[in-house]
């Protein structure tokens, strides 16, 4: 293309997976900021001096993202055209700026946790997007994003003050950046989103890109109230229908609730016939209580005379009962003396008792005394003889102690001591290094033995290779192999396919490595998922987690048995394509390990030839593919040429890519590599002589360090005997020192003794005196005990004798009472029936109370009707009350009871009947407030949007016209608003009418033609900063294409219009350039160099040039 060819044109590269480094910066950056300052400020304005519109985006910058460890691009305001093969990341800065800006990844297609686009190996990803300023902001906002591969975590930063994700939001919407806008946003994993994406969908999309923001709120209200209006007319339906359902239901069951009234106003009646009985009771019981008051009255008059009748009885009886009464005085005076004087006689008694002891207590402590003087007399003797010993040894046994001959002895062995072990410190501190250097060396010659070793061995020259490819994985398959038992594995785990695998015929090497990439190469299978699981933890968790730390590692699972993956066409069927077989068929492992390789890399599915294919069979080939979509053969290798047909089944479109065979590297069974046994060689002697230098010292200071050693042990030993020499001294001092007061404790002992039996005398003197004093008394009260014991038997004899005077009273009393029973008997009787009718009376008297209280009560809850029935039989008697009580129940049996639910539901009916009809009063007035609101609003938004439409109309019918086709853009209305779409009509043929877009009247080529010409009508009008495509045009033919791109170019780089991203990985040669576009080109792989910065496209781009025009290196 003639882009190379202009100097403004800016080229850029990108690191990914296979390239680490940073990015080489080449383009000119477009911001408000000064130079050198990250923030500075300018001058504000529709756009900036380097036409960039108010939100269009200015820079991107991407650290460990997807497949990028360092990238930054610098955006031209116009046109961006991203392009590169497939796999190097072009669809990456599409995701950079979708999540970048705050939108979440569902908008992509992709993954869906935030924390798969981290790049594989590292812990956490960063997003920088430059935003162009507008007349609000000081200078260009700077929007960072960091994610955290670990709990998918994120956070935001808009000119280096931390944010909330709504607030990033808020930022790209103020500049009507419409990420979740399929018109303006429109990545590779969407783009069958977007061809499926209806007419109704269109118009909204279509809506939120290029009308205003009140267009598309009164598309939504418009919306809204139209579906609030259908809703309103079916409620209004349902409750006429169920205002008729009611009306009928009451009209049924009137009748019924009239007999049910006829019925309830007799049982008001029956109601206030009982409420009368209160007062006929009251009234019964008022002439009863008269009544009981006169008889009590008589029966008190016949009492008074029974007992003037017995008054001469009466007085003789109270005359005995008086003397008996006396003598009962008597014999409890008497009882009271006799007790009195016992407790006399018992104290007494008691008072012998203590005296008899307390003798015999005195008797017992002089003998006590006694004894004790004995033993004191012998310890007098013992202890003199004693203190005449303690005074010998004080006088003649002197020891001396020099405490400071001693102190120095130790101080000076003691810094033997610790100048020894200064010495032996100083040299373990010189052994520590040498022996673990020691070790480490052993430990590498070992390595290295093991090494050669395995460089003669099969087994060892895979460890080799793996090593080669991925230290990481190398490290973390051989922990495997030796602590496989410590992890909680379901199954078996099988190692990398480098090491696993093998290739029996060599011939077939180069064809099965074309096909086996790095990742595969290196992962380590698992034969199921939580096996998967334990071993990602254990090699890439962190090292604080008890994880390695490891980061290249590849793992994975084997969703299918090996005999599930089979080959599409037998062999024979291959030879009439001109292919040979199948590469499964000839590489050999674990079943496992080749089933993963089989759904990783289709090796089931991938075909091989030694001779190349002539044209004849490759489009036999195609026409196999075209016929038989479910055997197709996408990938095979024909002689030194590998095939590849990458297919876009969205588009229906497929493209075949080529490349040349290279050579095999590890499944070519080739002899010991002899330099690699050459370079272990040479270490091995250089580690054999380190070892031996290391050796030599170690031993010369381990020999010092020993002699200082039995220094300090000869130290200790001598140190321990003077110690023991000067305790014993100090002991032998301190015992004779201690003399003098052992003598006088002796002595003061002595002279307590002494002491003692002078005081022991004194007290037997007073125990002898107490003891007489007590037996005299003894005397004394035991002769008053005899004088009140002859006293005691006196009170004993008048008491029973008034006792016997006692018993001949109640006799006298108990015959007199007999002679006279019938007398008492009468009057007790007349006095029983007298409290028994004064009872009865009270009784009465309080029931008759009770009925006039419950006819005050009940007479204010009367009703009219009762008030009239109880007025009318209020003087009735009880009887004839009962009586017509009875005849009304009768009555009421002889009618029907009706059911109470039935009245219930008639009157619950009768209310909803109101309420329902109040409700479609309410709801017609809503219809009517609706229908208005409909008008207002729709009287505006049409239109406006006949007019929006027109416009888009004209450039997509003036893009179709450029291309020698016809097209146009009209409106679908509906009576319901949410049915309105975009109707698109195109023709691509001369003197076809034009046909709505569909799937299945255009091709998939004519629909990717419709469709970017539709986004580019869209162009001129869009609100929004920047517009995305990605690999459009891939369903395009080369005329198309070629056209396309011509009307784009044109478009996207017109005067004042908004920033244009089109992603894609091939173009053709010879498409239209202009000055206002930017190309921006990604390239990764093996044949990066090992910086980014060493990738110069202009540099390329001369010698492109250099070799088309034939011109010689010099």
């Amino acid at each position: 293309m003639p882009g190379p060819l202009t100097a403004r044109k800016r080229l850029f590269a990108a690191v990914s997976d296979d390239a680490e480094g940073h990015v080489s910066l080449a383009s000119k950056r477009a911001r408000k900021d000064a130079p050198g300052t990250p923030s500075g400020s300018g001058d504000n304005g529709d756009s900036d001096e380097n036409g960039h519109q108010p939100g269009s985006i200015v820079r991107v910058k991407l650290t460990n993202f997807v497949t990028y460890t360092s990238a930054e691009f610098h955006l031209g305001p116009s046109l961006n055209m991203i392009i590169g093969p497939n796999g190097t990341g072009k669809s990456t800065l599409v995701c950079a700026i979708c999540l970048g800006l705050g939108w979440s990844p569902q908008y992509l297609g992709r993954a869906k946790d935030i924390g798969e686009f981290v790049k594989h190996g590292s812990a956490e990803a960063e997003i920088e997007i430059e935003l162009a300023a507008s007349d609000k902001n000081k200078r260009n906002p700077v929007v960072r994003r960091k994610i955290q591969k670990q709990g998918n975590k994120t956070a935001f930063w808009i000119n280096g003050q931390q944010k909330t994700q709504r607030e990033v939001k808020i930022l790209a919407e103020s500049f009507s950046i419409q990420i979740n806008n399929l018109c303006q946003f429109l990545p590779q994993d969407r783009v069958v989103e977007f061809a499926r994406m209806d007419s109704v969908e269109m118009l909204g999309e279509t809506l939120r890109a290029a009308a205003s923001n009140e267009m598309v709120q009164w598309y939504e209200t418009l919306k809204q109230l139209r579906s609030e209006q259908k809703d309103a007319e079916v409620e209004q339906q349902n409750e006429q229908r169920h205002l008729r359902s009611l009306q009928a239901k009451q009209t049924i069951q009137r009748a019924e609730v009239d007999r049910f009234n006829q019925r309830r106003e007799l049982e008001d009646k029956c109601e206030a016939l009982k409420k009368c009985r209160p007062f006929v009771q009251a009234r019964a019981l008022g002439a009863q209580v008269t009544q009981m008051r006169a008889d009590y009255n008589a029966k008190k008059e016949e009492l008074e005379q029974l007992k003037d009748e017995a008054e001469p009885t009466r007085r003789v009886e109270e005359e005995i009962q008086a003397y008996k009464e006396q003598i009962e005085k008597v014999v409890k005076s008497r009882r009271q003396e006799f007790e009195n004087q016992k407790g006399h006689v018992e104290a007494i008694s008691s008072q012998i008792d203590r005296d008899q002891q307390s003798l015999g207590t005195n008797m017992a402590e002089i003998d006590a005394e006694k004894l004790s003087e004995q033993q004191r007399k012998g310890d007098v003797g013992r202890i003199e003889q004693e203190i005449v010993d303690l005074e010998r040894q004080y006088k003649y046994n002197v020891v001396e102690f020099d405490e400071a001959t001693f102190r120095t002895r130790i101080a000076e062995l003691r810094r033997q001591k610790a100048d020894a072990t200064r010495k032996m410190l100083v040299l373990k501190d010189a052994l520590g290094p040498i022996t673990m250097e020691i070790k480490r060396l052993r430990t590498t010659l070992g390595n290295q033995t093991k090494q050669k070793a395995d460089l003669g061995s099969d087994s060892g020259q895979r460890d080799f290779n793996l090593t080669r490819l991925s230290r990481d994985t190398s490290q973390g398959w051989n922990w495997l192999k030796n602590n496989m038992g410590t992890l909680s594995l379901k199954d078996k785990v099988f190692g990398p396919p480098i090491i696993e695998c093998s290739v029996p015929d060599p011939k077939y090497a180069d064809a099965v490595e074309a096909f086996l990439v790095r990742n595969e190469m290196i992962a380590i299978t698992c034969m199921n998922a939580e096996d998967a699981k334990v071993v990602q933890n254990k090699l890439v968790g962190k090292k604080e987690a008890g994880g390695l730390g490891l980061h290249d590692i590849s793992v994975r699972t084997v969703p299918k048995q090996l005999s599930s993956y089979k080959s599409p066409l037998t062999t024979q069927e291959l030879a009439r394509l001109g292919l040979e077989g199948w590469l499964i068929d000839h590489i050999k492992g674990p079943e496992a390990v080749l089933a993963m390789l089989c759904e990783m890399v289709k090796l089931h599915q991938t075909a091989f030839a030694f001779k190349p294919m002539s044209n004849e069979q490759f489009e036999a080939l195609k026409r196999h593919n075209a016929q038989n979509t479910h055997a197709r053969i996408s990938r095979w290798v024909s002689g030194n040429t590998v095939y590849v047909i990458a297919a876009r089944g969205d588009l229906g479109i497929s493209t075949t890519n080529t490349r040349q065979l290279k050579p095999g590297q590890f499944f070519t069974g080739l002899p010991v590599d002899a330099m690699a046994m050459r370079h272990v060689e040479d270490a091995m002697k250089a580690t054999e002589q380190d070892l031996a230098l290391n050796t030599e010292e170690y031993d010369g200071k381990k020999a010092e360090f020993n002699v200082e050693h039995q220094k300090i042990k000869a130290v200790e030993d001598e140190l321990e005997q003077v110690r023991k020499e000067q305790e014993r001294g100090k002991k032998a001092h301190a015992a004779w020192a201690i003399l003098p007061r052992k003598i006088a404790d002796k002595k003061s002992k002595l002279d307590e003794i002494r002491n003692l039996s002078l005081e022991s005398n004194d007290r037997v003197k007073n125990i002898q005196r107490q003891h007489e004093d007590v037996a005299l008394a003894l005397a004394k009260t035991t002769l008053a005990y005899a004088d009140e014991v002859v006293q005691l038997h006196s009170l004993r004899e008048s008491c029973l004798e008034a006792e016997v005077r006692l018993i001949e009273a109640i006799s006298e009393l108990d015959g007199f009472m007999n002679d006279n029973r019938e007398i008492v008997e009468a009057i007790q009787r007349q006095e029983q029936k007298i409290r028994e009718l004064k009872v009865e009376a009270r009784r009465k008297s309080a029931e008759q109370k009770q009925y006039q209280k419950e006819c005050d009560r009940t007479q204010k809850e009367w009703t009219r009707l009762q008030q009239d029935i109880i007025e009318e039989h209020k003087d009735s008697d009880l009887e004839e009350l009962e009586n017509e009580i009875s005849a009304a129940n009768s009555h009421l049996e002889l009618m029907e009871g009706g059911d109470q639910r039935v009245i219930k539901t008639f009157a619950d009916r009768e209310r909803e009947i109101e309420k329902t009809q109040q409700a479609l009063d309410e709801l017609q007035e809503k219809l009517d407030q609706g229908r208005q609101q409909i008008k207002d609003i729709r009287d505006q938004w049409e239109p406006e949007l006949d007019r929006l439409v027109e416009t888009i109309s004209r450039g997509f019918s003036d893009n179709f016209q450029k291309i020698g086709c016809a097209g146009q853009v009209g409106v679908k209305k509906d009576e319901d608003f949410d049915k309105w779409a975009i109707q698109i009509e195109v023709s691509f043929r001369e003197n076809e009418p034009k046909a709505i877009l569909d799937s299945q009247r255009q091709s998939g080529g004519e629909r990717a033609v419709s469709t970017i010409f539709y986004l580019m009508a869209l162009q001129g009008l869009a609100r929004s900063p920047f517009r995305v495509v990605d690999e459009i045009n891939q369903g395009m033919d080369p005329r198309n294409e070629r056209m396309v791109h011509e009307r784009m170019v044109d478009i996207a780089c017109a005067e004042r219009t908004s920033q244009y991203f089109l992603v894609t990985p091939k173009l053709l040669n010879g498409l239209k350039f202009h000055p206002k576009m930017k190309v921006h080109c990604i390239a990764s792989g093996e044949y990066m160099p090992a910086q980014g910065t060493n990738l110069n496209f202009q540099s390329l781009a001369k010698e492109a040039f250099r070799i088309r025009k034939g011109i010689v290196a010099t």
